[in-house]
Protein backbone atom coordinates (compact mmCIF):
# COMPACT_ATOMS: atom_id res chain seq x y z
CA UNK A 1 0.00 0.00 0.00
CA UNK A 2 1.48 3.56 -1.08
CA UNK A 3 2.03 5.63 1.96
CA UNK A 4 3.47 9.40 2.33
CA UNK A 5 5.19 11.19 4.56
CA UNK A 6 6.96 14.29 5.57
CA UNK A 7 10.64 14.34 5.40
CA UNK A 8 10.87 16.76 8.05
CA UNK A 9 7.93 16.45 10.52
CA UNK A 10 7.81 19.73 11.65
CA UNK A 11 7.67 21.32 8.27
CA UNK A 12 4.63 23.78 7.40
CA UNK A 13 3.51 25.62 4.36
CA UNK A 14 0.32 26.45 2.74
CA UNK A 15 2.03 27.95 -0.33
CA UNK A 16 3.49 25.01 -2.54
CA UNK A 17 1.85 21.72 -2.00
CA UNK A 18 2.18 18.22 -3.58
CA UNK A 19 -0.84 17.24 -4.59
CA UNK A 20 -2.07 13.94 -5.93
CA UNK A 21 0.24 11.13 -7.14
CA UNK A 22 -0.54 8.10 -8.95
CA UNK A 23 1.63 5.52 -11.04
CA UNK A 24 0.26 4.12 -14.86
CA UNK A 25 0.77 1.66 -16.70
CA UNK A 26 2.55 2.94 -19.72
CA UNK A 27 3.60 1.33 -23.27
CA UNK A 28 5.89 3.49 -25.40
CA UNK A 29 4.20 4.19 -28.46
CA UNK A 30 7.43 5.45 -30.71
CA UNK A 31 10.19 3.33 -31.39
CA UNK A 32 12.61 6.43 -32.00
CA UNK A 33 11.91 7.17 -28.34
CA UNK A 34 14.70 7.85 -25.96
CA UNK A 35 15.93 4.59 -24.81
CA UNK A 36 15.25 3.23 -22.06
CA UNK A 37 11.31 3.25 -22.80
CA UNK A 38 9.33 3.97 -20.00
CA UNK A 39 7.69 1.11 -18.95
CA UNK A 40 5.23 3.62 -15.68
CA UNK A 41 3.82 6.89 -16.28
CA UNK A 42 4.25 9.39 -12.61
CA UNK A 43 2.23 11.44 -12.15
CA UNK A 44 2.14 14.35 -10.07
CA UNK A 45 0.26 17.89 -9.42
CA UNK A 46 2.13 20.95 -7.47
CA UNK A 47 -0.59 23.03 -6.09
CA UNK A 48 -0.87 25.95 -3.61
CA UNK A 49 -3.90 26.91 -1.09
CA UNK A 50 -6.74 28.50 -2.66
CA UNK A 51 -5.78 31.96 -1.37
CA UNK A 52 -2.93 31.41 -4.20
CA UNK A 53 -4.77 29.95 -6.93
CA UNK A 54 -4.78 33.09 -9.72
CA UNK A 55 -1.16 33.82 -8.91
CA UNK A 56 1.26 32.82 -12.10
CA UNK A 57 4.53 31.68 -10.27
CA UNK A 58 7.95 31.35 -12.34
CA UNK A 59 10.54 28.82 -12.00
CA UNK A 60 7.72 26.38 -10.87
CA UNK A 61 10.41 23.27 -10.30
CA UNK A 62 9.24 19.94 -9.37
CA UNK A 63 12.26 17.95 -7.79
CA UNK A 64 12.20 14.00 -7.63
CA UNK A 65 14.77 11.47 -6.42
CA UNK A 66 14.15 7.33 -6.12
CA UNK A 67 15.23 6.26 -3.14
CA UNK A 68 15.87 2.22 -2.76
CA UNK A 69 13.54 0.91 0.37
CA UNK A 70 13.80 -2.84 1.51
CA UNK A 71 10.93 -3.59 -1.10
CA UNK A 72 12.92 -2.92 -3.68
CA UNK A 73 14.48 -5.79 -5.21
CA UNK A 74 18.18 -5.90 -6.30
CA UNK A 75 17.01 -6.39 -9.94
CA UNK A 76 15.27 -3.01 -9.72
CA UNK A 77 17.51 -0.15 -11.35
CA UNK A 78 14.28 2.30 -12.03
CA UNK A 79 14.97 5.60 -13.39
CA UNK A 80 13.46 8.53 -14.68
CA UNK A 81 13.29 8.81 -18.26
CA UNK A 82 11.64 10.69 -21.21
CA UNK A 83 7.96 9.51 -22.70
CA UNK A 84 7.19 9.88 -26.24
CA UNK A 85 3.91 12.31 -24.64
CA UNK A 86 5.79 14.89 -22.25
CA UNK A 87 4.08 18.18 -22.29
CA UNK A 88 5.74 21.07 -24.23
CA UNK A 89 7.30 23.46 -21.55
CA UNK A 90 8.90 20.87 -19.60
CA UNK A 91 13.02 21.95 -18.68
CA UNK A 92 14.69 18.79 -17.99
CA UNK A 93 17.25 18.56 -15.17
CA UNK A 94 19.91 15.95 -14.07
CA UNK A 95 22.39 16.48 -11.67
CA UNK A 96 26.07 18.68 -13.58
CA UNK A 97 28.91 15.87 -13.92
CA UNK A 98 30.76 18.56 -12.75
CA UNK A 99 29.18 20.01 -9.52
CA UNK A 100 26.04 17.58 -8.24
CA UNK A 101 24.67 20.61 -6.55
CA UNK A 102 24.48 22.28 -10.10
CA UNK A 103 21.87 21.41 -13.13
CA UNK A 104 22.59 20.58 -16.25
CA UNK A 105 19.84 21.22 -18.70
CA UNK A 106 21.36 20.39 -21.23
CA UNK A 107 20.47 16.54 -21.77
CA UNK A 108 16.62 16.59 -22.30
CA UNK A 109 15.15 12.74 -21.16
CA UNK A 110 18.09 11.54 -19.97
CA UNK A 111 17.88 8.84 -17.85
CA UNK A 112 18.19 9.48 -14.34
CA UNK A 113 17.42 8.56 -10.33
CA UNK A 114 17.31 12.63 -9.64
CA UNK A 115 15.51 14.88 -11.38
CA UNK A 116 14.47 18.11 -11.46
CA UNK A 117 11.65 19.57 -14.22
CA UNK A 118 11.16 23.29 -14.21
CA UNK A 119 9.10 24.90 -15.99
CA UNK A 120 9.58 28.61 -16.63
CA UNK A 121 5.68 29.42 -15.35
CA UNK A 122 1.85 28.32 -14.43
CA UNK A 123 -0.97 29.04 -12.20
CA UNK A 124 -1.12 25.92 -9.61
CA UNK A 125 -4.68 26.36 -8.51
CA UNK A 126 -6.36 24.77 -5.32
CA UNK A 127 -6.09 22.20 -3.11
CA UNK A 128 -8.91 20.51 -4.53
CA UNK A 129 -8.08 16.75 -5.94
CA UNK A 130 -7.20 16.48 -9.39
CA UNK A 131 -6.54 20.26 -9.53
CA UNK A 132 -3.04 21.34 -9.77
CA UNK A 133 0.09 21.67 -12.53
CA UNK A 134 0.58 18.36 -13.81
CA UNK A 135 3.67 16.69 -13.74
CA UNK A 136 3.86 13.46 -16.54
CA UNK A 137 7.21 11.39 -16.27
CA UNK A 138 8.14 8.09 -17.79
CA UNK A 139 9.52 5.43 -15.41
CA UNK A 140 12.02 2.75 -16.52
CA UNK A 141 13.36 -0.46 -14.98
CA UNK A 142 10.99 -1.12 -12.39
CA UNK A 143 9.62 -5.21 -12.12
CA UNK A 144 6.13 -5.78 -13.02
CA UNK A 145 4.61 -5.73 -10.03
CA UNK A 146 7.53 -3.82 -7.98
CA UNK A 147 6.81 -1.05 -5.72
CA UNK A 148 8.58 2.90 -6.91
CA UNK A 149 9.58 4.97 -3.71
CA UNK A 150 10.91 8.63 -4.42
CA UNK A 151 11.23 11.92 -2.41
CA UNK A 152 9.62 14.90 -4.22
CA UNK A 153 9.58 18.41 -3.59
CA UNK A 154 8.52 21.70 -5.42
CA UNK A 155 9.17 24.82 -5.30
CA UNK A 156 8.50 28.13 -7.48
CA UNK A 157 9.09 32.24 -7.01
CA UNK A 158 7.05 34.99 -8.08
CA UNK A 159 8.85 38.29 -8.29
CA UNK A 160 10.26 39.23 -5.23
CA UNK A 161 8.81 36.08 -2.85
CA UNK A 162 9.63 32.03 -2.89
CA UNK A 163 7.80 29.07 -1.84
CA UNK A 164 8.40 25.63 -1.35
CA UNK A 165 6.63 22.50 -0.55
CA UNK A 166 7.61 20.20 2.67
CA UNK A 167 9.72 17.43 1.04
CA UNK A 168 7.91 14.35 1.18
CA UNK A 169 8.58 11.06 0.96
CA UNK A 170 6.81 8.20 -1.49
CA UNK A 171 6.84 4.29 -0.39
CA UNK A 172 5.42 1.57 -2.24
CA UNK A 173 3.98 3.13 -5.11
CA UNK A 174 2.52 0.64 -7.47
CA UNK A 175 1.44 0.88 -11.21
CA UNK A 176 -2.41 1.74 -11.03
CA UNK A 177 -2.15 2.99 -7.03
CA UNK A 178 -2.93 6.87 -6.30
CA UNK A 179 -2.12 9.11 -3.34
CA UNK A 180 -4.57 12.11 -3.25
CA UNK A 181 -3.40 15.36 -2.27
CA UNK A 182 -2.25 17.41 -1.08
CA UNK A 183 0.56 15.57 0.41
CA UNK A 184 2.41 17.92 2.12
Amino acid sequence: MAISSKIDPGCATDVMLVGDVQLHPYTEQKADAPQPHATALLSIDVLTSTKYQSITFQDVLLTLEIVATDGTASSDHPQFVAQSNIPNGYIWGVPSATDPTQWDESKFGAPTTKLRIRRLEGVLLSEHAGDGLSYWIGVAGLSEGAPLAFNASASASKVTATAASCPIQIKDLHVNQSLPGPLS
